[in-house]
């Protein structure tokens, strides 16, 4: 990495110079300014922590970082967040500030470091995404604690759900009902940003397979962007022309997916669990109101932000000095599609 004094020799100016420029202090002239910023661009250059981080200086604000806030399940836990904020009575004098990274590493990467170096908040959490080793020392050293939903890494508190073993028994029920023809619809993944519940899902589907002596490795497994109704009716579509033989389909990508899935069954002519049976994953507030009602594992999601948000309040209160780690148990809710 980049020093000081690479970016002083560079623009050809002293170590107090680069200092001022970097903490915003108005003595250097435009023409140099300038020379510095473009020397601090080459380099790639980042600050061994600004003063301000040094000192310990606050920011009266808790930053939420996720690839995308369109999905049903990161909605609710940022509900969760934003009522225990309220609840703690913090919302007169403290921001709650969503980030979104698009999916992008990129993204992730520039937005912690614009945290980390200009103080913009008191503690970070993430859902579904983490920072890499590098940066999770960065926040270490600057006094900035991370908290973790739906991932995990050394040097953080966590709070995540069993994914595999919801996975496992949602798979395992459609297998103790004559099923053996099960298809997987899952996220699909996307390299280094690829949330880690969607792999766990995936593994859980297979250990279950894998135990009841069905797994023939080549399993009906097929992948969606976003989790819409419109994305698992038409692979489902895709699928029921492929594959006649499908009796069962495991919707690990959520409700949405599931609900799309019995849409395009129904319109295929088929019958739902009758010829093929249907679970979702997250238990959505309409699960249980759709036709027929979804079968569906169930994430604990009001524990989860509720514990995300008192993980944060006592890593900022100085309350906690190791990292916490919390695994919720899942649960099958079984309706009429399974």
């Amino acid at each position: 990495m980049a020093t000081i004094k690479d970016v002083a020799k560079l623009a050809g100016v002293s170590y107090n110079t680069v200092s001022f420029v970097v903490n915003g202090v108005d003595k250097v002239a435009p023409a140099t300014k300038e020379r510095v910023l473009k020397a601090i661009e080459e380099l790639k250059y980042r600050p061994n922590k600004t003063a301000r981080a040094l000192v310990g200086a606050k920011a009266d604000s808790i930053a939420f970082i996720s690839t995308r806030f369109t999905s049903i399940f990161g909605m609710n836990i940022l509900r969760e967040i934003e009522d225990g904020v309220h609840l703690a009575g913090l919302s007169a004098n403290y921001d709650l500030i969503p980030y979104s990274t698009r999916g992008e590493s990129r993204f992730k990467e520039q937005i912690i470091d614009s945290i980390i170096y200009n103080r913009k908040a008191d503690a970070i959490i993430m859902l579904g995404i983490k920072p890499g080793a590098e940066q999770m020392e960065q926040l270490n050293k600057a006094g900035i604690p991370l908290i973790l939903i739906d991932a995990a890494i050394a040097g953080a508190h966590s709070v995540k759900c069993d994914n595999e073993k919801g996975a496992f028994a949602a798979v395992e029920y459609l297998i103790d009902k004559g099923r053996r023809n099960i298809a997987y619809i899952g996220m699909e993944e996307s390299g280094a940003e690829t949330w880690p519940s969607v792999t766990e899902k995936k593994e859980g589907y297979i250990k279950a397979l894998k135990s009841r002596g069905i797994f023939t490795g080549k399993e009906i497994m097929a992948g969606v962007s976003h989790n819409y109704i419109n994305e698992g009716r038409a692979i489902t579509q895709n699928l029921l022309k492929s594959h006649k033989d499908i009796d069962a389909i495991f919707c690990g990508a959520g409700d949405n997916t599931a609900m799309g899935a019995i849409n395009a069954i129904k319109e295929a002519g088929l019958r739902v669990p009758e010829d093929i049976a249907v679970i979702g994953y997250d238990d959505i507030p309409v699960a249980s109101a759709f036709t027929p009602l979804l079968t569906t594992v169930k994430q604990p999601v009001e524990k989860m932000g509720n514990e995300a948000f008192v993980m944060t309040l006592e890593a900022m209160q100085g309350k906690v000095s190791k990292p916490r780690n919390l695994v919720f148990e899942p649960e099958l809710v079984k309706r009429e599609s399974a």
